[in-house]
């Protein structure tokens, strides 16, 4: 039987190495993610925010933020931020991946894309991790090792060629997908074959996504902050600690904050686009 802690307990307890008296995961009180703030920079390195568009009737679509790059306005840099769910990043990504195809093949059938070709599928990690030498019973390097694991984001790049309806201008186009922060952040990078090579472009739409994707983020306020942590009370003190600094990570990796003033948003006038979407218990079912 595993036992349960509250995430700040855990905190200590990792500080101190030894387990306390276990607690018990409350009913939640409150939605489990009550209200989230979308967060894009209006400027990351040399991309500049052009545009922000968020239907509050269409919540479930998130939102998009349109972004340029200096000296290359042949190329189209959007990123859509929708809500997902707490799940494994595998699942979202594969989830994710799925719905991102049918979009493409609708698009396909209301005529928006012909000749559309997929060239390659591959993973995409957004910060490269070497591996991390974990010396026999050494519970630091364990933990460690298991902290940038947990903390890796990998999302999946799909480059594709199609011809943009009405006009049948041949197009490359890549698309990027991650999950993080409870939610989708997908970039889609565009540009006309006559305006750049291959090459060029896919060299700026990787560049994008390793520079747009960390920057954007979502701060999440609700009961998701309440996380637990559950151990194994025969689990030895070295799969204890990696266990431990595993969940941390992951409940971290959530952006999950029990009120706005604690979740370290971009006051009023700064160099931020911030949207922000609520929703009722009912509307948020991932928990």
């Amino acid at each position: 039987m595993s036992r349960s802690y509250p995430l700040f307990t855990c905190a200590l307890l990792l500080a101190a190495g030894l387990p306390a008296i276990a607690a018990s995961k409350q009913p939640a009180a409150r939605p489990y993610v009550e209200t989230s703030y979308l967060i894009a920079p209006h400027h990351v390195g040399e991309f500049e925010l052009e545009d922000a568009s968020y239907d509050p009737e269409q919540k479930y679509s998130g939102a998009g933020f349109r972004y340029a790059l200096k000296d290359h306005q042949e190329v189209r840099f959007d990123v859509y931020v929708y809500p997902a769910g707490r799940m494994p990043q595998a699942t979202a990504v594969e989830g994710g991946m799925r719905a991102f195809r049918d979009d493409l093949k609708q698009a396909v059938n209301q005529g928006t894309y012909t000749n559309l070709q997929e060239l390659q599928d591959s993973s995409f990690p957004l910060q490269a991790t070497a591996p991390v030498a974990v010396p026999a019973n050494d519970i630091d390097a364990a933990a460690i090792k298991a902290e940038a694991e947990a903390g890796q984001v990998t999302g999946r790049k799909l480059q594709l060629r199609m011809n943009l309806q009405p006009n049948n201008w041949p197009m490359y186009s890549s698309g990027y997908l991650f999950y993080k922060q409870l939610y989708y952040f997908k970039l889609r990078a565009s540009a006309a074959q006559e305006r750049i090579s291959q090459d060029a472009f896919d060299a700026l739409a990787d560049r994008a996504a390793q520079t747009l994707i960390p920057a954007l983020r979502v701060a999440n306020i609700g009961d998701c902050a309440n996380a637990t942590i559950e151990l194994s009370p025969d689990a030895s003190p070295e799969a204890l600690t990696v266990s431990m600094v595993q969940q941390i990570t992951e409940a971290m990796s959530r952006s999950c904050h029990p009120t706005a003033d604690k979740a370290d948003l971009p006051q009023a006038g700064s160099d931020s686009e911030v949207i922000q979407i609520s929703y009722t218990a009912d509307e948020w079912k991932s928990q």
